[in-house]
């Protein structure tokens, strides 16, 4: 076993987990890569093969890595979400540094707790700010991808003389019992404090998250209408009266973690996708088990599901959104992402019959997260023509406040 500590904690590897590194380098990727290399001549049909080479290899990557290595080898390479942006810092903002906000820690009955993290990308700006909650299955932080796209973003809204801070949550993960629901909501309440008592107005305010990132944001919708029920886990979270948030963009939100494939064919027939059926189900089973947990502080369970799945809301649940807490809501999804069936039922049946002017794209060719997936080797966009859009839709809500 050899072991090594990273953020404060000691993580190791076995040597059959080595092994199993050596034939996933050796054996699965070059195979994988292979079919990639080929599918455009075989399945022309499927405008995912229209994206660049590039772009797909590093998909086929992905999707290998998590399909084909024991979870604790990724989770090992991958590393926390401040080693990810520690190395992202040196690399792309030396100059200033890593801007760390440690938020106040959670504790429960039994003094044991974890502290979320707010991470800056570029100067810490408060007169315009987003705020994202990253993805990763409640099982990995935020990745240098994802913080090579919002600096790609952040430069090309300054060509446009918008000064945009970006504040990017780092909340826990993993099978330890300091990351079980509803730590994550708890954390996203902090963090959105923090911004408030840093002077943010609301209106001032854009949320964004992708993938469990998506539903987090769910969650704090949820509890900004309907205060999470045990208040001693989550404490109420209140806007200034009067004011509402700028926007809100959900960007693949995982919304059904638990029996997934009730929404429709797309969670398990989508092979392009960077997800992987078998993990994802067992990852969105595994923190939807986390609720029992509170079962000592809450007598009905069920009263907590709609924050941890939102697409098992009742259909009014959101029906205040509009007169109380956000102004905007852009949800996105690829044709060829597992989770678009669930997607769709909650967008039209939880948001659209509130929001007139709520929006959903539904990128073709487009699999989970892909705005970021091109910056998985990239600093720029691979030819994504959902990129410009998104950000557009960023930017009109901070230039029309």
């Amino acid at each position: 076993m050899i072991a090594d500590t990273r953020d404060g904690k000691t993580v190791s590897l076995t040597w059959i987990n080595y092994f199993s590194i050596i034939l996933f380098f050796t054996i699965s990727l070059p195979l994988a890569c292979f079919q990639t290399v080929l599918a455009p001549f075989i399945f022309r049909a499927n405008s995912y093969n229209s994206k660049t080479l590039t772009r797909r290899i590093g998909d086929t990557f992905v999707r290998a890595s998590t399909a084909y290595l024991p979870l604790a080898v990724v989770q090992y390479f991958v590393g926390s979400g401040l080693d990810q942006y520690q190395r992202w810092v040196k690399k792309y903002q030396p100059e200033i540094g890593a801007l760390v906000v440690e938020l106040p820690l959670d504790f429960d009955d039994e003094g044991k707790g974890e502290r979320g993290r707010v991470f800056w990308i570029g100067p810490k700006r408060t007169e315009k700010v987003l705020l994202y909650f990253p993805g990763g299955a409640y099982m990995f932080q935020v990745t240098e991808m994802m913080l090579r796209f919002w600096k790609y973003a952040q430069l090309e809204w300054e060509k446009q003389g918008l000064k945009i801070g970006i504040a990017v949550l780092s909340y826990s993960v993993g099978s330890d019992p300091n990351a079980a629901f509803p730590t994550q909501l708890y954390q996203a309440t902090q963090a959105l404090e923090y911004l408030l008592s840093e002077g943010c107005n609301p209106s001032d305010i854009q949320i964004v998250g992708d993938s469990a990132g998506g539903n987090l944001v769910a969650q704090l919708l949820s509890h900004l209408v309907h205060p999470f029920p045990v208040s001693s886990l989550v404490p109420p979270t209140n806007l200034p009266p009067g004011t509402r948030l700028r926007g809100v963009f959900m960007i693949s939100p995982w919304v059904s973690l638990s029996n997934p494939d009730q929404w429709g064919p797309t969670f398990q027939s989508k092979d392009y996708d960077v997800t992987v059926y078998k993990n994802l189900q067992e990852a969105g089973e595994r923190y939807v088990n986390t609720i029992s947990n509170i079962k000592n502080k809450i007598d009905d369970l069920s009263q907590v599901v709609p924050y941890a799945e939102p697409v098992l809301a009742p259909d009014n649940w959101y029906s205040n959104l509009p007169n109380t807490v956000v102004d905007r809501i852009l949800v996105t999804a690829g044709k060829e992402e597992r989770l678009s069936d669930q997607i769709q039922v909650f967008f039209e049946q939880k948001i659209r019959p509130y929001y007139s002017d709520a929006i959903l794209l539904v990128q073709d060719g487009g699999i989970h997260d892909d705005v970021f997936m091109d910056f998985l080797f990239s600093d720029t966009p691979l030819e994504n023509r959902l990129t410009p859009v998104v950000l557009e839709w960023i930017a009109k809500g901070f230039r029309t406040v």
